[in-house]
């Protein structure tokens, strides 16, 4: 191993670290793609991962409006609290429009879930560098997500996929999601809920 590869590792397994890592239920289906079939993937991924995390980008396009939302709070808050209603049926119809249009409710299976990658028990392991497209529905919200992840060389334990292909809006609706569990599950252990 060249001491450029060495670097390369090292800069990736930091990486892997940035992001906080939790145990989590999640809905989940996995697609092996065959490696003559990888390039077409990539292409079409940003086409059909849109299709998939319609939730998601209406998150990201709330929170980019947030401090107009605040003065308006302030300044109108009868107006403010009936926008929050609408938005909220918004996200219902989103959420029925998901499931209808990507048929339903995914298989629930425990992982170790981070914004950067997840491990999982799976019979039989994929072969490490193999690509697998993910569909992931983060419970209890239905946040759903389409991403590519690569099969990351492991000798024991369960199967550790890092998200190679991931928008911006998916990745921040992983990181909302482990930090609301993360305080749940604290206020559940102070006897808070």
């Amino acid at each position: 191993m060249t001491m450029h590869e060495r670097g390369d590792r090292k800069q990736q397994e930091q990486e892997r670290r940035r992001f906080f890592r939790i145990d989590d239920t999640v809905g989940l289906r996995l697609s092996p793609i065959p490696p003559a079939a990888e390039a077409r993937a990539l292409t079409d991924f940003n086409e059909r991962s849109s299709d998939v995390g319609l939730l998601n980008e209406l998150h990201a396009i709330r929170d980019q409006a947030l401090p107009q939302r605040r003065k308006l709070e302030y300044k109108f808050p009868t107006v403010a609290a009936y926008i929050k209603v609408v938005e909220r049926q918004i996200e219902m119809l989103t959420i029925a429009f998901e499931s209808r249009q990507h048929g339903g409710e995914l298989e629930p299976r425990e992982v170790n879930l981070s914004a950067q990658g997840m491990c999982l028990a799976l019979d039989p392991p994929p072969a490490p560098g193999s690509l697998l497209e993910i569909e992931l529905q983060l419970l209890p919200e239905g946040n759903r997500i389409l991403t590519l992840g690569r099969v990351l060389e492991r000798h024991e334990g369960p199967s550790a996929i890092e998200f190679e292909q991931l928008r911006d809006a998916d990745r921040e609706a992983i990181v909302r999601h482990i930090h609301a569990l993360q305080l749940r599950r604290l206020r559940q252990e102070n006897g808070l809920d």
